[in-house]
């Protein structure tokens, strides 16, 4: 007998914030949750708070189950001295560590940045530098880019001349 694998299907579910009902809202705490140890309505708050109407909640499926979350906040940078629209990376999260779903969700959240025409922008810990390299992200050194933020690393997708790059950007980290 030949042994079979399952195929497995991979959908990318992408809802606007405005738009968010109850019930994706809690798909979105309980894959957040399994990364941060916060409760529901903390997690709640935190959103309410901080994401605006134009922000996207972007879930990872893997056979309809939820396996994967971030979300990519509607921002504005300065791109050599011009404004250009980009989405923040914020909240990336998988119900579990180690098993490529964070890596498939950034590979399409990468697909949609370029769909889009924006620029993408993170903030992240050393560590994680290597990871999101492999994903074909570009990481500004202290004289490339300016926030108010003191160490941490910012990463960039999407964007042209790398070397002779400058990053302007005026609002909160995410």
């Amino acid at each position: 007998t030949k042994c079979m694998k399952e195929a497995v299907m991979f959908q990318v579910k992408l809802i606007q914030h405005k738009d968010i009902l109850e019930s994706d809202l809690k798909e979105v705490i309980s894959l957040k949750s399994k990364q941060w140890c916060f409760g529901f309505d903390e997690q709640k708050e935190w959103i309410e708070k901080n994401l605006k109407s134009t922000d996207l909640h972007v879930i990872l499926k893997m056979n309809d189950m939820d396996v994967a979350y971030l979300n990519l906040i509607d921002i504005n940078l300065y791109v050599n001295g011009i404004q250009k629209k980009g989405f923040g990376i914020g909240n990336v999260c998988a119900v579990e560590r180690g098993r490529g779903y964070g890596f498939k969700l950034m590979s399409e959240v990468n697909e949609i940045l370029c769909n889009l025409d924006r620029i993408g922008f993170l903030f992240c810990k050393k560590p994680l530098v290597k990871y999101y390299r492999s994903l074909g992200w570009f990481e500004l050194n202290e004289n490339q880019f300016k926030i108010t933020c003191s160490k941490i690393y910012a990463m960039v997708f999407n964007v042209q001349d790398q070397q002779n790059l400058k990053i302007d950007y005026y609002g909160a980290v995410f």
